[in-house]
């Protein structure tokens, strides 16, 4: 069984994190699995939903995530990995802090390839799990950042989290009450929920802001912004003037992410189709090979 720490000691590690770059870059590229679609389950007696993934390769052979997510006013959601040949219980994952680095890690690979040239100042937008693994891992994916500003909703859970991401990055981290100013001030920007929508045009000339909210707005008609989405939109009319260029065409060498040196670049993140499998499988066999994590035994024997 892992906790949220258990996740975060597992995932943050640094050729565990390479290798899970490579597997986004892979599913971009369309080299990686061939997996299916996820099957979600509602269970109406008991106000539960369950969402089964497909078929990964796991630890002890293919395996599949089912994500619980309990009603309002119960446990938080979990997620249990099974083994795909006969249902055995492999692992149980706090779902929280997995969500979080699912969508953290395809922001990193992102921003090695979108970010300006030696990145030195982050500008963080929240204090939940999801900015606590967006700042592990861009603390990961950009080696030239040294110096990180913090805006949250809450002064005090933003001190602590700014307190907590010094001890465990080494950057210098602070925290700052002026979202403009901070936006202004950063090479990258990174928003992860809890906090006003940031603007583009607070941002400097040539800064990447990772979007993990949909909340960032830009102004309609700004052409010094380059939109970069890591899937397709969903409902979106082809040909629009903001139709965003796909992080894929990106990586694969047949755009490039600015015009100019002077363009913003808005990236926004997404669900990649089997990246969460991926890396529920991975996360846990690598937590398994680091012995991180509380051994539960299951059966008539258990106390």
């Amino acid at each position: 069984m892992l906790t949220s720490e258990d996740v975060d000691d597992a995932f943050d590690d640094e050729a565990f994190m390479e290798d899970r770059f490579s597997d986004v870059q892979r599913l971009l590229l369309g080299h990686g699995p061939a997996l299916g679609p996820e099957t979600l389950v509602l269970l109406p007696a008991t106000r539960c939903r369950l969402t089964v993934g497909p078929h990964a390769p796991g630890p002890f052979g293919r395996c599949f995530a089912v994500r619980l997510d309990p009603g309002v006013d119960q446990s938080a959601p979990c997620v249990e990995l099974l083994l795909a040949d006969d249902g055995s219980l492999l692992g149980l994952v706090d779902a929280g802090a997995l969500d979080g680095w699912r969508s953290a890690i395809p922001s990193g690979l992102a921003a090695r390839y979108l970010a300006p040239p030696v990145p030195s100042m982050l500008g963080l937008f929240g204090t939940g799990e999801p900015a606590w693994s967006c700042l592990l891992v861009l603390h990961r994916a950009l080696p030239s950042l040294s110096e990180v500003h913090v805006v949250g909703r809450e002064p005090g859970r933003a001190r602590d989290f700014a307190d907590a991401a010094a001890l465990r990055t080494g950057l210098r981290v602070r925290v700052s009450e002026d979202a403009r100013t901070t936006a202004g001030g950063a090479d990258v920007v990174a928003t992860t929920g809890g906090h006003p929508p940031v603007r583009t045009e607070w941002l400097t000339a040539g800064a990447l802001l990772i979007d993990q909210t949909a909340t960032a707005a830009h102004v309609a008609t700004d052409s010094d912004v380059r939109h970069v989405s890591l899937a397709p939109p969903y409902g979106g009319s082809a040909g629009t003037r903001h139709e965003p260029l796909l992080l894929a065409e990106i990586v694969a060498g047949r755009a490039l992410p600015r015009r100019t040196g002077s363009d913003i670049v808005h990236y926004q993140g997404g669900e990649l189709a089997g990246w969460g499998a991926i890396a529920a499988a991975a996360g846990l066999g690598h937590a398994w090979q680091r012995d991180v994590g509380i051994p539960v035994r299951l059966g008539r024997g258990s106390p």
